[in-house]
C-alpha cells in the first residue's frame, strides 16, 4: 500500500479529485433529472396541435453532457440546460412559433403550466427541489445534420447557430486523450484502501484531468463572483481550459499550465491591440465574449490573475497552501474533503500525526495513560472534523 502522506504530490491529486467530486451533483439527483426531461419529452411527444407528427428529441448540454457538474453555493438551484430538438428544417418554421408551440403544450398539462416560466428565448420548469430546467426549442439547419441547430434568437424573429452535442464531443474528445493519467496509474493500489462501512467510489480516480480540472475552477469562479458583477460563464471557462489542455497527466498540472496559457493569451492580446476572444470550436462563427464590455474584461482578467497567484501557493505543500485551499473551494469543503482521506488512508500510513489525525476523524481514537492516541486502549476520543497544524 502506498503510503500516500509521505508523498505530498500524490496527496495533492487525491484531494482535488476528492473536492471535485463533491462538488458534483449525486448520482440520484442527475437521475431525476434525467427523469424530467425525459417526462417532458412524452408530454411534447403527446401533443395533438403541433409535436405529435414531428421528430423530436429533449436532451441535456452544457456540463451534464461533459460530465462536469458543479453544486451552486448557497443553496441556489442548479440550471439544467436543455434542448427540444425538432427534427424538422428551421425554414418549415418560424422562431416565434416552435417557441409559442413549447409554451402552449406545456400550458395543457396542468402540472408544468403551474411550474412554468417564460424566458426570453426559452422555457423555464421550476421544480420544487434543487434544480430547474431550461428548455431551448431548435431545429436542424438543413435535411440531413442531426448535431447543428438553429436555435430562436432573444426577440424571437431570426435564428442563431448552436451545436451543443458538437461542444460536448469536442470537449470529451480532448478530456479522454490523456495518456496515463496520474490518479488512474495509483487506482488500484488506492482503492484498496477502505473506510469501515464502504468503499471508495471508483468515479473518484476515472474522471479526466481536463473534467475535474473544468470542475474545479468553475467552484473558483463562484467562489470569487460571490459579490461581485460579471460572472464568467461556464461555457467560457470550460472552452478555454479545453482548448488550452495540452495532455497533462495531472489534474494540478492541467489547472496550472491551463491558468497560466490563458494569462499569456490574454495579455499577448492587450500587447498586440487586439480583444481576447473565445470561439465555439465546432462553430467559427459564435464568439462566447461577444457581449463582453470592457468591465467583463477587466473582471477576467482579475480573477485568473487572482486564482492564478493562489494557486501558487498549493505547489509545495499544506503548510503554505492550506490558507489557499479554503480560498479556492470554500472552507467546509476542503475539511470535509481532507478529513475523508485521513479517515481513508490513516490505517495505511507511518507518519504519526496523520494516523492520529485519521482515528480521531473516523472516531476509533483512544489515548492512553501516556497522552498517545491509538485504536487498541484507553479513553474515546470525540470525532472531530476540524485539525491544523501540518495538515
Amino acid at each position: 500500500m502506498i503510503d500516500i502522506f509521505k508523498d505530498y504530490v500524490l496527496q495533492r491529486e487525491e484531494l482535488l479529485a476528492r473536492i471535485a467530486q463533491e462538488l458534483q451533483l449525486d448520482k440520484t439527483r442527475l437521475e431525476r433529472m434525467e427523469t424530467a426531461y425525459n417526462a417532458v419529452a412524452e408530454v411534447l411527444k403527446n401533443d395533438d396541435n403541433f409535436f405529435n407528427d414531428l421528430e423530436i428529441e429533449v436532451y441535456a448540454q452544457g456540463s451534464k453532457r461533459t460530465g462536469t457538474t458543479v453544486k451552486p453555493i448557497n443553496g441556489d438551484d442548479f440550471d439544467l440546460d436543455t434542448v427540444l430538438h425538432i427534427y424538422d428544417i428551421y425554414y418549415n418554421h418560424s422562431p416565434e412559433n416552435i417557441y409559442n408551440a413549447l409554451v402552449n403544450a406545456l400550458n395543457k398539462d396542468e402540472y408544468y403550466k403551474t411550474i412554468m416560466e417564460k424566458k426570453k428565448r426559452c422555457v423555464r420548469i421550476n421544480y420544487k427541489s434543487d434544480f430547474h430546467m431550461d428548455i431551448l426549442p431548435a431545429c436542424m439547419p438543413n435535411s440531413f445534420d442531426k448535431e447543428n441547430i438553429r436555435i430562436p434568437e432573444k426577440e424571437l424573429r431570426n435564428w442563431s447557430y448552436g451545436n451543443p452535442k458538437g461542444h460536448a464531443n469536442w470537449f470529451l474528445n480532448i478530456a479522454n486523450s490523456v495518456e496515463k493519467p496520474m490518479l488512474r496509474e495509483f487506482s488500484s493500489v488506492l482503492l484498496e484502501a477502505k473506510v469501515e462501512t464502504e468503499p471508495l467510489p471508483e468515479e473518484l480516480y476515472l474522471k479526466t484531468p481536463l473534467q475535474r480540472g473544468v470542475q474545479l475552477l468553475k467552484r473558483c469562479r463562484d467562489i470569487y463572483f460571490q459579490d461581485k458583477d460579471n460572472r464568467v460563464s461556464s461555457i467560457v471557462i470550460t472552452t478555454l481550459v479545453a482548448s488550452l489542455y495540452q495532455g497533462e497527466n495531472s489534474i494540478f498540472e492541467t489547472i496550472d499550465n491551463v491558468s497560466r496559457r490563458i494569462k499569456e493569451n490574454y495579455l499577448e492580446a492587450v500587447k498586440k491591440g487586439y480583444k481576447f476572444k473565445v470561439i465555439n470550436p465546432v462553430n467559427s462563427s459564435e464568439d462566447f465574449t461577444d457581449s463582453w464590455t470592457n468591465e467583463h474584461y477587466i473582471s477576467f482578467y482579475d480573477f485568473i490573475s487572482d486564482f492564478y497567484t493562489k494557486w501558487q501557493n498549493l505547489k509545495t505543500s499544506f503548510e503554505t497552501g492550506k490558507e489557499d485551499y479554503i480560498k479556492l473551494f470554500g472552507e467546509g469543503i476542503y475539511k470535509k474533503s481532507l478529513n475523508e482521506q485521513f479517515k481513508t488512508f490513516s490505517n495505511s500510513t507511518t507518519d504519526g500525526l496523520a494516523k492520529s489525525s485519521g482515528l480521531i476523524v473516523g472516531g476509533s481514537a483512544l489515548t492512553n495513560s501516556s497522552g498517545n492516541i491509538n485504536e487498541n486502549q484507553g479513553i474515546k476520543n470525540e470525532p472531530h472534523r476540524n485539525f491544523g497544524g501540518k495538515y
